[in-house]
């Protein structure tokens, strides 16, 4: 169904934390708009948790 990215594509390349978050976030409208609320609340909250730092130690 899905075809396999192979190494040295441009598909192969790890996704930027921006570029991860923007696609969460356009996904997260697409599902509000169709009525998937919820759906979209749960996205908005994973793209959030992208840049959540973690606790630094004392």
């Amino acid at each position: 169904m899905f075809s396999t990215p192979r190494h040295g594509t441009d598909l192969a390349r790890p996704l930027s934390p921006m570029t991860l978050s923007d696609r969460l976030i356009t996904l997260a409208k697409e599902a509000d708009t169709a009525g998937y609320t919820v759906t979209a609340e749960h996205l908005v909250q994973l793209a959030l948790t992208i840049f959540d730092e973690a606790p630094r130690r004392a």
